[in-house]
């Protein structure tokens, strides 16, 4: 943030020598309309050379001159300025994701998130960034782990190169809560691939999806909306409704996955 910061105070010095130049051209040379004041200054800025316009009186000359020398390292500062500065954030992603990838090769009997939603994001916190590597392909979800302090990795959990970044051969469990069921069948059949003694956790976000998560390896399958029902029923029936009327509801919740 800070180098953005350099990068705007040197557009605007920039800008304002321009604006400083239109203006006293258009002073000076009275005849002159605002667009080829403007054009009179850039090419004195930019040290391109007048071409057809030429200073005609000694003040503009004068101004010219003191216009040329600030316009001049205006330009140079700008441009300095806006090369380090990407530069030098470019050099602190490098070193900020450098140790965020040695923290998680140093991790041993972890566990890998897979997923930073709703309900991961629930997880993380829960867990604390200490044991927990979050794998997750939004970009701005990314960033908020990295500001954060998670060790997260940029990429699909589907992808067996980013499980292995994640520390899987090393890691004691893989919690997965993607908003997609393909993805996270998937996930769980490359994860097994990897590391066949490593339990899986996952989120499914349709019922009908547990069983084939069960089949593809996974230890322990949770349905969101199948337990959100449950807990309904619990709390209707602590209120002594009749028994009817509960296994009624409980068929009718059932009819929806």
């Amino acid at each position: 943030m800070r180098g953005y910061e350099h990068i705007i105070i040197a557009v605007f010095v920039l800008v304002l020598v321009i604006a400083a130049g239109t203006y006293g051209f258009m002073l000076l040379e009275g005849d002159l309309s605002f667009l080829d004041a403007l054009y009179f200054t850039v090419m004195t800025v930019s040290s391109v050379g007048f071409g057809d316009i030429v200073p005609e009186t000694n003040e503009s000359k004068i101004f010219t001159i003191f216009l040329v020398s600030f316009g001049v390292l205006a330009l140079f500062y700008t441009v300095s300025v806006v090369i380090s500065s990407l530069v030098e954030i470019r050099l602190l992603d490098i070193l900020r994701f450098g140790r965020v990838n040695r923290r998680i090769r140093r991790m041993k009997n972890h566990v890998i998130l897979c997923g930073y939603g709703e309900v991961g994001s629930l997880i993380a916190e829960r867990l604390g960034g200490g044991e927990v590597t979050v794998i997750e392909k939004d970009e701005e979800k990314f960033n908020e782990l990295v500001n954060r302090e998670f060790a997260a990795i940029h990429g699909d959990s589907t992808n067996p190169e980013v499980l292995a970044q994640a520390g899987i051969k090393t890691a004691r469990g893989v919690i997965i809560a993607l908003n997609s069921d393909p993805d996270a069948v998937y996930t769980i059949l490359t994860a097994k691939e990897l590391n066949r003694d490593v339990r899986i956790y996952v989120r499914a976000n349709e019922k009908k999806s547990t069983s084939k998560m069960k089949r593809a390896g996974a230890d322990y399958v949770i349905c969101l909306s199948a337990v959100g029902s449950r807990e309904i029923l619990k709390a209707l029936e602590a209120k002594h409704l009749g028994g009817g009327i509960v296994h009624a509801i409980e068929e009718n919740i059932q009819k929806l996955f």
